[in-house]
């Protein structure tokens, strides 16, 4: 997928997974100074490597989009912690999410972005989690699935909460009790429109845009260039 997004009604969004040990060597050298120290506190290898890996191919799928180098983008952090663009290349909204070893980046030109990954989680009660967070309907959502389908529900229901708090920079705790039907979810004051959108096997993810129009979002698997300069 290629090209920038210009309509405020499409969200391009793109679904990362391993790369070669070349390509993460890159990836690593367009990350900053407070990036790289975010990575060295991770506590393994792997959570290090999925870290350069998300921030790595965000930064280069922006910097596509803008025509700016990788390294030279900047981020500013909101007050629950949202980055968003600052500096000399801004102008789109940016987002991503990584749940076990995959990633998902959603960027919109004109409305704020979130987005959100989770894996299915074996063994987890879902059903007692739903009752604890959930508004009723949803909850009952849960427990009204079949065994093989009631992480899925979970999943899925979760992940547009989540997508919903980052597109409005605000606290899952704000959104988890409110109702996120595929379509407008009234939240944090405003109006947010979110939808489910393809994920892995054992993965549900969503994305969410503030405002209540609608939106296409455009699918993509990214992979690096590896040769490019």
């Amino acid at each position: 997928m290629t090209g920038l997004v210009t309509g405020v009604g499409v969200v391009s969004a793109w679904l990362v997974g391993e790369v070669s040990s070349h390509a993460l060597a890159r990836l690593s050298g367009t990350l900053d100074a407070e990036e790289r120290r975010r990575a060295a506190r991770l506590p393994s290898s792997a959570a290090r490597r999925r870290f350069v890996i998300a921030h790595g191919a965000l930064r280069q799928i922006v910097a596509e989009r803008l025509g700016a180098p990788p390294a030279d983008l900047t981020w500013k952090t909101g007050p629950n912690g949202k980055p968003e663009l600052a500096g000399e290349w801004t102008g789109i909204h940016a987002n991503l999410s990584h749940s076990g070893d995959r990633c998902l980046i959603a960027v919109s030109a004109q409305r704020a972005v979130g987005a959100d990954i989770q894996r299915l989680i074996p063994g987890l009660n879902v059903a007692a989690m739903a009752r604890r967070y959930f508004p009723q309907a949803e909850a009952r959502q849960v427990a009204d699935a079949d065994a093989d389908a009631d992480a899925e529900t979970f999943a899925r229901l979760w992940a547009r909460k989540e997508a919903v708090t980052k597109a409005g920079g605000a606290r899952l705790t704000q959104v988890l009790p409110l109702l996120t039907p595929e379509g407008p979810v009234a939240a944090l004051g405003s109006w947010y429109r979110v939808a489910d959108v393809d994920a892995p096997p054992g993965f549900r993810a969503a994305v969410a845009l503030a405002g209540a129009d609608r939106f296409a979002v455009e699918m993509g698997e990214w992979a690096m260039n590896e040769w490019a300069p």
